[in-house]
């Protein structure tokens, strides 16, 4: 039966309008309503901006070769006046406005370390936890050198979101991935951008292995270049994975896709 011109217009506005409400459906499955601000997501948020702004698209591994002076507080025995000006060095930059997590209380139970008469350091929080890692300052190439230095004094672990950071970190020595918080919509921070994250790039996921393992099981038509290829050739079941540095978690590939698609990563939590 030959199709008229009005039955094919028809056709293809049926077809156009369930690509639209399917598009639609795969938002709203990321975009509920906040219901606190509170939690590991705000505080990760909170350092994966700061950092992202240190290493400023710089590689990092032609950053320059620097040596500075540092001042610093530790917790047994505080020094307030290096408190104070770490916390001013904090909040200093532009990004400082997306959240503001730490008070100078709690810098105060911290190892507070400070270039001096640069606004740019990094703490560590229980001895060996790595963060506000920051530079609010004119010199730029210190990313490298921060996170090296915070090694050298004690820092073996971070957390960040899946995305940017993930590349700049593995290439720091941080390649053991121990713990992944799958994103939940209910803590995502005030603020936050939503910028896509490439889930097939190995310097922007942990899943980027797994997930070309999956597209390459659906054969040579399955390219993964094709944003609506990548989505169709993918399970859309809950199944276990083997993630960067071998961690298994269980997560629905479709969806999966879609979250880090529309801005929602997950927290990655690494040590050396």
């Amino acid at each position: 039966m030959k199709l008229t011109q009005e039955k094919l217009k028809t056709i293809i506005k049926e077809h156009m309008t369930k690509l639209a409400v399917e598009h639609e459906q795969y938002k709203d499955i990321f975009e509920q309503e906040s219901k606190s601000s509170t939690g590991e997501f705000t505080e990760t948020a909170f350092n994966s901006m700061l950092a992202t702004s240190v290493f400023d698209g710089e590689e990092i591994l032609k950053e320059q070769e620097v040596n500075f002076e540092f001042e610093a507080s530790l917790p047994s025995n505080p020094n307030q006046e290096v408190v104070k000006r770490f916390f001013d060095s904090l909040y200093s930059g532009q990004r400082s406005g997306f959240l503001t997590y730490y008070t100078e209380d709690e810098l105060a139970k911290m190892h507070l370390y400070l270039i001096k008469g640069i606004n740019a350091g990094f703490a560590l929080k229980g001895g060996n936890d790595i963060v506000s890692v920051h530079n609010n300052s004119d010199t730029r190439g210190l990313g490298k050198y921060l996170i090296n230095v915070a090694k050298e004094k004690g820092g073996t672990m971070l957390d960040h979101f899946d995305g940017y950071l993930s590349g700049l970190y593995r290439g720091l020595g941080f390649t053991d991935v121990y713990e992944v918080y799958q994103w939940d919509e209910q803590y995502r921070p005030k603020q936050w951008t939503y910028d896509a994250v490439d889930i097939f790039n190995p310097n922007t996921s942990i899943y980027s292995e797994p997930m070309a393992d999956l597209m390459a099981e659906q054969g040579p038509e399955a390219d993964t270049s094709k944003p609506s290829t990548q989505q169709k050739s993918l399970p859309n079941e809950n199944i276990e994975v083997s993630a960067e540095s071998g961690y298994n978690i269980n997560i629905n590939p479709n969806v999966k896709y879609n979250q880090y698609l529309y801005g929602r990563p997950d927290v990655i939590m690494r040590r050396v």
